[in-house]
């Protein structure tokens, strides 16, 4: 079953992606896109063994996230993503407690102020509180760990370049998934990936300076792009990007500098693929996270280095004729087969129509019955289509596989 999940998750999520970057570049309104994210989150449920608990962690609400068997004595303090305008509580605490179960820890997600009502330093500032609460609770520093992916990975980079500079006590480690740490955006993977990246487009890669700065000269503080600081004396990082990624850059420079960061590059991922768990690749990233969260608390921390793993693709098998070089004679389809070809043909015909008609221009304010009913459509294609191959030709799927 987790094979099946895994080729119709990997058959929907690269097109939905590609949908939702074309609808972003219509919707450019922060708010709209802020109820949009809002909308799909609230599909989203938690595990059954995963406990949530809210408390106010200095300045900002927040959310414990404690998964069954996990210790209580190292903190992953997590610092959700959303450009910097939207929160999605039920996704990023999903990912929150895979992190927690392969670090076997507890997770603190502050729920920081948002973009445009609060510009930076807001956000900031709340994560700055939220570290100091976990100190006044009794948490040791050398038991946290803070991560966080896109634009919480900027805050997890800012938040460690302030705790050095205002002297206070410095975690055992950082982990950035897909950081965002250059918002002059002069990586060249921003012109280079344009297009490839299926969540995002170079073009509106700058309306997001206005909508989290008042001033558009901060852009190169180091609180703000954090590729501009100092990283002397930073504990250890490690950084997770896809190689298709426009903000490719904005992590491989980071970690190019960083003297203790260990980068893996995921071949063909998308933007924070971590979160997509019916991904093989997300499940081995969640992995790695864990064990380099689990050093950091142990202090077993390797050596700076920079590393790269990705994802290969198994190679095509060859089609061996048979004895003698003649083909075989064409086959005819047999019953099954012309059934999964029909269910294909008709439900691929009724997920179009509801894409096309039923969500129109504004796909990202979709309600969310529109939403199940294009995935369910979508999801029955891609299992018809892979039973009606594998009856007609026996055709076997592979998947991308992590290297060293």
């Amino acid at each position: 079953m987790r094979k099946l999940r895994d080729l119709i998750g990997r058959n929907l999520l690269f097109p939905a992606l590609r949908l939702m970057r074309a609808q972003m570049r219509l919707v450019s309104n922060p708010l709209k896109l802020r109820e949009a994210a809002a909308r799909l989150d609230a599909l989203g449920r938690p595990a059954p063994d995963v406990h949530v608990e809210p408390v106010i962690a200095g300045t900002a609400p927040a959310s414990w996230v404690t998964v069954k068997g996990g210790r209580r004595d190292g903190v992953v303090l997590y610092l959700h993503g959303g450009a910097f305008i939207a929160e999605t509580p039920m996704l990023h605490g999903a990912l929150l407690a895979r992190i927690c179960r392969a670090s076997r820890c507890r997770g603190l997600m502050p729920s920081y102020r948002l973009s445009p009502e609060h510009r930076y330093p807001a956000a900031l500032d709340d994560c700055m509180a939220a570290y100091r609460w976990l100190l006044a609770q009794g948490h040791e520093a050398g038991r946290i760990v803070v991560a966080g992916d896109s634009a919480g990975g900027n805050l997890t980079l800012a938040l460690l370049l302030r705790l050095r500079d205002e002297g206070l006590p410095l975690p055992a480690g950082a982990v950035a998934l897909s950081p965002v740490t250059d918002l002059t955006f002069s990586g060249e993977s921003v012109q280079r990936n344009d297009g490839v990246d299926d969540m995002f487009s170079a073009d509106s890669m700058d309306g997001l300076v206005p909508v989290y700065l008042a001033d558009r000269d901060l852009r190169t503080h180091p609180h703000v792009s954090p590729l501009f600081g100092d990283f002397t004396g930073l504990p250890p990082l490690l950084v997770i990007v896809g190689s298709t990624e426009l903000l490719l850059d904005d992590s491989v420079r980071v970690a190019q500098r960083w003297p203790q960061a260990t980068l893996l590059v995921w071949d063909g991922m998308p933007h924070v693929f971590v979160a997509f768990d019916f991904l093989p690749e997300a499940r081995e990233a969640t992995q790695r996270i864990g064990r380099f969260v689990r050093d950091c608390l142990a202090l077993e921390a390797e050596p700076a280095a920079v590393a790269k793993a990705g994802a290969g693709v198994a190679p095509v098998r060859g089609v061996a004729l048979p004895e003698g070089g003649k083909p075989h004679p064409p086959r005819r389809l047999g019953v099954m087969a012309r059934l999964y070809l029909a269910i294909a043909v008709i439900s691929g015909s009724m997920w179009l129509a509801v894409i096309l008609w039923g969500m129109g221009p504004l796909l990202l304010l979709a309600h969310p019955l529109v939403w199940f009913a294009a995935l369910s459509l979508g999801a029955t294609w891609a299992v018809a289509s892979f039973l009606f191959l594998r009856a007609s030709f026996g055709a076997r799927i592979g998947h991308r596989k992590p290297r060293s």
